[in-house]
């Protein structure tokens, strides 16, 4: 089968820790498939590469794999006209798609997040005529919806669409809600690269990142949080919750593992509330290393007021870590109380204290006993869905005709 990938949240070389996941399921799927990805870059990130000379690049993220990616510059209006941002997205890579293509038309589009991303996607199939299916990452079904004019177009996407993919049962439930016939929408637990993310070697990993990184060498307890720095991630929560945890004279170092616009305010939180020495700010790390930080880490924590089903968490219980997490989103089913616990969202304290309880606890223990679900096992679920699907779209209807006419 040959299925065509269509979503801006794709690595590439200078990117590498941009949606691995997607990176993950298109690796697995073209062991089995022919697999061919379109993911734009907006234009504000684009022209700048431009203007030097450089280009987008895939070869290093996608070795070993015969998978072929493009990179067009996505158009758009920013800050106006979001509702729309679905046809610029489409416009935008309709060429790439038609030039990626050429060789071996689609059987399935694939995308991830229903606006833009999903709606380029379905114009994408409609235009060879094919069935298309897109993942839902969270905030696009829990945030998104609420715009006005833009939550419409994502309801649209989400009916329109084939098969809905969702990584956990509260998002299908959530996307029910929306309209969408439940008989469309399926729940595909995302996997784990189970080379990188195991729980062996874990004192080897704290000597290696301990070279690096001084203060991971010591004897206090390492916390880890794993992301984009950005609002929604609450890591003013969480400098709040470490600094009640010094008050309890707790020793630590919380790792900070990523970067983004936040990154700033959050350094200066550190600095006001005295942190300096307990909070390590480590950057965003390739893909590769990230093992090591979870196998390092004594707890792993998660501060959010709005997930899905962060596949960080599981990426930690696969290498024997526990976590602590606010309680949102679909993080409850995966939270067995026996290496992991909940606690409200925008509670400091509340986490500190669920911080300490693991610290003091089994959870460890009990973590190493978790058993991962692989990225191939979640790529034969979707390649399946596209295999037994009876529907496909009456390609004389479709909005834009797509030929090897690239000139």
């Amino acid at each position: 089968m040959n299925i065509l990938f269509l979503s801006t949240v794709f690595p590439d070389d200078a990117e590498p820790s941009r949606g691995t996941y997607n990176l993950e399921l298109c690796r697995a799927l073209a062991e089995d498939h022919d697999v061919r990805v379109v993911s734009p870059r907006g234009w504000t990130e684009a022209l700048p590469r431009t203007f030097t000379g450089r280009k987008y690049h895939s070869e290093k993220v996608l070795r070993d794999t015969n998978i072929r990616a493009a990179y067009p510059t996505y158009w758009y209006p920013p800050r106006f006209c979001r509702e729309q941002y679905g046809d610029f997205l489409w416009r935008s890579s309709r060429r790439a798609v038609r030039e990626l293509c050429c060789d071996a038309t689609p059987d399935a589009v694939l995308s991830y997040w229903a606006h833009p991303d999903g709606e380029a996607g379905l114009h994408a199939a409609r235009a060879h005529g094919v069935p298309s299916a897109v993942i839902v990452g969270g905030s696009d079904v829990l945030l998104l919806p609420r715009c006005p004019n833009r939550g419409e177009r994502v309801r649209r996407v989400l009916t329109e669409s084939d098969a809905v993919i969702t990584v956990s049962d509260g998002l299908r439930e959530k996307v029910i809600q929306l309209g969408v016939d439940a008989g469309q929408v399926h729940t595909v637990i995302q996997g784990i690269n189970t080379k990188q993310f195991h729980n062996t070697d874990r004192a080897a990993a704290r000597a290696r990142l301990a070279q690096q990184h001084a203060p991971v060498g010591q004897k206090q307890a390492i916390l880890l949080w794993v992301g984009r720095m950005v609002e929604v991630k609450r890591l003013d929560v969480l400098i709040n919750a470490v600094s009640a945890l010094k008050e309890r004279e707790r020793d630590f170092v919380l790792c900070l593992v990523g970067d983004g616009p936040l990154r700033s305010a959050t350094e200066s939180l550190v600095k006001e509330r005295g942190l300096v020495h307990h909070v390590l700010f480590a950057g965003a790390v390739p893909p590769v290393s990230l093992g090591d930080w979870y196998r390092t880490a004594d707890v792993t924590v998660l501060s959010s007021e709005s997930e899905g089903l962060p596949n960080v968490l599981r990426e930690s219980l696969a290498c024997g870590t526990p976590f602590v997490s606010t309680n949102v989103g679909s993080i409850a089913e995966i939270a067995d109380e026996r290496y992991a616990v909940l606690v409200p969202p925008n509670d400091a304290h509340a986490l500190a204290s669920g911080i300490d309880e693991v610290l003091k606890g089994t959870h460890a223990v009990h973590a190493r006993e978790y058993v991962p679900r692989t990225w191939e096992e979640m790529a034969e679920d979707v390649a399946n869905l596209f295999q037994q699907s009876d529907t496909r779209p009456d390609s004389a209807n479709a909005r834009e005709g797509v030929t090897c006419d690239v000139g």
